[in-house]
């Protein structure tokens, strides 16, 4: 039974001391519904008070203020579903799945640190940890917007250092001789032009056609880094025919399309592939085939592995790769030779060790 209690007078609410644990009872009245509402219980009296201050500073909706982060993302979610791209709002589906351990708090109570905690108990990648923390930022920042916080606390979530160096996984020559081998099945000819090329998915996919030279056998251009976006791929002499004829076969402006679909769907019209939806014919393909699963990027760790291998200067890898790991001097002084970084390129035999 409540007892104890602390009247402020009309509309500055009170505090009750009860017997629970925390036994400073914070209430208020709803300036619109004219009913109580609870700000908390709090363990001591300044706590207590210093809450109801608070909010007697700057009221705010209680309705709100009360709501659970599951509450809350359900009207972010409502908010975001037509106004961000596809991929972007699956994004956030995903990352409010590993967000479980909070569903049920309310949402202005939870602290930086348990935001910290929940990254660090997550048992997954550094890049997925990224991923997560940037939902919570823009969770806090719809938060912010409806004047349920003042701060973004997701803001102050450090990502933890991985400790052990990432396995290298690339494509074996086995690997690489099934891939040839089973040319004619759908989106492995992409998977070769990736292998070859060392493009990242993103360039692979975004890569219009008005920057393939087939005359002079290069490809322009890449994301990421400057240096990425002006470098040139030299097209090897075996995937050229591929390239060729995707070139002169897509009814779109891009090298790489889906056969299936991409003029079945109006709306898909000229447009590239999604990344999302590429990883999943890529992942279905190799697994068809019966090759370990990799990642897109192997494609391209396994370029640099092969170029290393058959001992390619620094100069050519950097600049078929498009890296910027070079110094002053080779990015100033070396003019590169296109031919020569087809010759380099062709040097490099996948199949030698496949018997």
């Amino acid at each position: 039974m409540a007892k104890n209690r602390t009247k402020k007078g009309n509309g500055r609410g009170s505090i009750t001391k009860t017997k629970k644990n925390k036994p400073y009872w914070v209430r208020v009245t709803d300036s619109v519904t004219k009913k109580r509402v609870s700000l908390g219980l709090y363990k001591t009296k300044k706590e207590a008070q210093q809450k109801l201050d608070e909010y007697l500073f700057n009221p705010y909706n209680l309705e709100t203020h009360t709501m659970t982060f599951e509450e809350i993302f359900n009207l972010f979610k409502e908010a975001q579903e037509k106004n961000v791209a596809k991929a972007t709002f699956k994004s956030y589906i995903n990352s409010y799945k590993r967000c479980k351990p909070l569903y049920n708090l309310i949402f202005r109570d939870i602290k930086a640190p348990q935001l910290q905690s929940l990254i660090n108990s997550l048992n997954c990648s550094k890049g997925t940890k990224s991923i997560t923390k940037g939902f919570l930022s823009v969770l806090y920042k719809y938060a912010i917007e409806m004047e349920i916080l003042t701060t973004n606390r997701a803001e102050h979530i450090k990502l933890p250092k991985e400790n052990k160096p990432k396995k290298i996984n690339i494509f074996t020559g086995y690997d690489i001789k099934k891939l040839w081998d089973n040319i004619k099945i759908d989106w492995v000819e992409y998977i070769l032009i990736m292998i070859y090329t060392g493009m990242r998915i993103g360039e692979a996919v975004n890569l219009k056609k008005e920057n393939v030279d087939l005359i002079n056998g290069i490809i322009f251009g890449g994301n990421k880094t400057e240096k990425g976006m002006n470098r040139k791929i030299p097209i090897r002499d075996d995937i050229y025919p591929i390239i060729e004829n995707l070139y002169k076969d897509s009814p779109t402006d891009y090298l790489f399309y889906n056969k299936n679909w991409v003029f079945k769907k109006k709306n898909n019209e000229n447009k590239p592939i999604r990344e999302n939806y590429f990883r999943e014919k890529f992942y279905k393909t190799l697994e068809t085939l019966g090759i370990e699963k990799h990642e897109t990027h192997d494609c391209r760790k396994t370029l640099a592995t092969f170029m290393s291998k058959y001992q390619l200067n620094e100069v050519q890898i950097t600049d078929i790769l498009g890296h910027e790991n070079i110094n002053t001097t080779n990015d100033y002084y070396i003019k590169v030779d296109e031919q020569e970084l087809k010759k380099s390129i062709n040097k490099i035999d996948f199949l030698k060790d496949v018997v």
